[in-house]
């Protein structure tokens, strides 16, 4: 058998993780299958050669996306050179569309085949980017099943997967242990607070959920918090906040879906983690802040009824949701009260949230990708 190569582009940790569970089940079922691109230490550690690092290059919004558009360039050169260089057997891209696109495009003038994993997320905003798709992309793998009529209806290839969060949010501990490690012998409750993975999402977010907080230990006196951390977090700068605003949180670093499946109520920040907390079964609520010019523009481009990716999965607002002005420390502290007084509103949260993890399709998501992705590479499986 021919030796076979293929070049991934994955942004920001969340990528990363995917595009690297792909790949090991690549090289599960074609073991001489060479990887090489960009991404992040999970894309190393499951046998891709690391050309650059776009995981410490993710940003969020358009004023900070400007602030490193020189780096921006350079990888886009660095990945026309390597597809140039290298010609893969097939381009594997997955979200992070600014950049993708335009490494799309080199690859279709190279005649490299394109295939597409975590669709960008044209139900929300620039429709538009479909018809681009249409023309870059041979093969849509996508996430959600509401997203495979949408490229069906342009003539795009496409095959829904399942999500693969389904593969990676499992708690690693019963819930009834880890509550009893988390409080410690109080009587409760436990909130878990989430404010992000990002530096500037932790620095516009974690002190208003500590200024909530510090409400809550008022009205629960035996009140635990904890901030279960992202992967790409780092610990001193949450310390730092918590210090700044007096609030006892603990850190919490391993066990991390144990803790927030074991919580009473978790204080999310949109995004990603929202649909781990609502697979994981737990009462939220969501929200989030800005730099202005992003938020204003965001007005402007993103057309949803709701800004929590939980929510949008659900079809409905399950989880309230504060954006910008309306996330404040009275409006986090009112409705978490409300979930953690009124059984039967955290009770009909969990059973919306497991409608929705059933939705989602079963595990094996990587393993459905990568059996699309060596059809089109003309490899037969060795599994």
């Amino acid at each position: 058998m021919s030796k076979r190569t293929i070049m991934v582009v994955a942004g920001e940790a969340s990528g990363d993780q995917h595009a690297a569970d792909v790949i090991r089940a690549l090289k599960a079922r074609a073991p001489e299958l060479e990887a090489f691109g960009f991404g992040g230490e999970m894309l190393k550690k499951a046998g891709m050669a690391l050309e650059c690092d776009l995981v410490s290059h993710a940003v969020i919004g358009i004023t900070e996306a400007i602030a490193k558009i020189g780096d921006f360039f350079r990888i886009l050169k660095l990945a026309e050179r390597l597809l140039r260089q290298r010609r893969p057997h097939l381009l594997m891209l997955t979200d992070f569309p600014d950049l993708n696109f335009r490494i799309a495009a080199k690859a279709k003038a190279l005649g490299i085949p394109v295939v597409y994993y975590i669709s960008p997320q044209i139900w929300a905003w620039r429709q538009g980017r479909i018809r681009t798709i249409k023309r870059l992309v041979d093969h849509m793998l996508v996430i959600f099943p509401f997203e495979e009529p949408l490229y069906r209806e342009f003539g795009i290839p496409v095959t829904f997967v399942g999500h693969p969060l389904l593969d990676v949010v499992k708690p690693e501990e019963s819930v009834a242990a880890a509550r009893q490690r988390l409080l410690q012998g109080s009587a409760g409750p436990l909130v878990a607070l989430l404010p992000g993975s990002r530096v500037q999402e932790i620095n516009l977010l974690l002190p208003v959920m500590a200024a909530a907080a510090k409400r809550m230990e008022e009205f629960f006196p035996e009140v635990k918090f904890i901030i279960p951390l992202a992967r790409t977090v780092r610990a001193e700068q949450v310390t730092r906040i918590l210090r700044q605003n007096r609030l006892d949180a603990a850190l919490v670093v391993e066990n991390v879906f144990s803790a927030r499946a074991a919580a009473d109520v978790a204080i999310v920040a949109s995004g990603t983690a929202t649909l781990e907390t609502a697979i994981l079964g737990t009462p939220m609520l969501i929200g989030y802040r800005m730099q202005m010019i992003s938020y204003l523009l965001a007005r402007v481009f993103v057309k949803l009824p709701y800004f929590g990716l939980a929510n949008l999965a659900a079809g409905e607002k399950i989880a309230p949701e504060f954006l910008q002005g309306e996330f404040t420390a009275e409006n986090i502290f009112q409705e978490a009260k409300a979930l953690l007084t009124d059984a039967k509103a955290a009770a009909w949260q969990r059973e919306c949230w497991a409608v929705v993890r059933n939705r989602l399709g079963g595990s094996g998501a990587a393993v459905r990708a990568a059996e699309v992705i060596l059809q089109m590479m003309g490899l037969h499986t060795c599994m």
